[in-house]
């Protein structure tokens, strides 16, 4: 009897083997952009000279003559607490890290610095690209989390339990409040292009408090990790171009919250 048993469980395994072979050369892993390929150690980022290709996309990179930039630079950075300091090289550490619940998983990531319309990427084939991963910045997720500093109550620093209770600063300029009223918001507005011809407009919000957005008007969320921003309306492209608004602004209808965002994993129809 024991002899029969053991060889139906032989059988079952070697029919279950099967199936899953099957299954496998059925569903392939999608090649998906990752940018880790881009050879970079933990807890650094680069701000490359005119853009940076991952597979088949290509990265906008624009260095200004102040030392700022816009476009995309990429990083490794996993930073998500407050800093001691507003220096450059303290600030640094939140605005090219991904905010994320724990450590970040996905290596090598692109970070947007967004000033007009030199924040994009271009395909070497027109395809439709059927969805990205995009994150707030740690620096941008406190601005629009805190907003000025985390008062009036003393706290340890976030995910620094022992750091000694105090009220933190954003260092985000010009940034008095949370991003926590009614109708506030920070969303992507990304358009796709085809021979430099417009194809569509999506919007993503990465921030919306409650009459924010007129299709979910119930809707109030501030992003804490990677989500899938869907991209299949833009239709076929060959150049992808990134925006963002926000509620919170100054006189000159400039978003207060810093315009950063982070992008990963890119899939394209095959």
């Amino acid at each position: 009897m024991k002899k029969i048993i053991y060889i139906l469980f032989l059988g079952m395994i070697v029919i279950f083997t099967a199936c899953e072979d099957d299954y496998d050369k059925l569903i392939k892993e999608p090649d998906d952009i990752t940018l880790n390929e881009l050879q970079l150690k933990k807890f650094t980022h680069v701000i490359p000279e005119g853009g940076f290709k991952s597979g088949g996309v290509t990265f906008n990179t624009k260095k200004n003559s102040d030392g700022t930039f816009s476009g995309f630079a990429y990083s490794r950075r996993s930073n998500r607490s407050l800093t001691w300091s507003g220096t450059d090289a303290a600030l640094d550490s939140n605005r090219f890290s991904v905010y994320t619940p724990r450590p970040n998983q996905t290596e090598v990531y692109a970070v947007a610095c967004v000033k007009d319309d030199d924040v994009y990427f271009t395909l070497d084939r027109a395809a439709v690209v059927e969805h990205v991963l995009v994150a707030n910045t740690t620096y941008a997720y406190f601005a629009m989390n805190y907003g000025k500093d985390t008062g009036p109550t003393p706290i340890a620093n976030p995910n620094i339990p022992s750091a000694p209770k105090g009220i933190w600063q954003t260092y985000a300029p010009g940034v008095e409040r949370a991003l926590n009223l009614n109708n506030d918001y920070f969303k992507l507005i990304i358009n796709g292009f085809l021979n430099n011809q417009p194809t569509g407009t999506v919007e993503f919000y990465l921030c919306c408090r409650k009459g924010a957005d007129p299709a979910n008007p119930t809707f109030s969320f501030l992003r804490s990790d990677w989500i899938k921003a869907d991209l299949q309306n833009l239709g076929t492209v060959d150049k992808v171009v990134f925006k963002v608004e926000c509620s919170y602004q100054d006189g000159s209808g400039k978003s207060l919250i810093p315009a950063w965002f982070c992008l990963d994993g890119i899939r394209i129809r095959k």
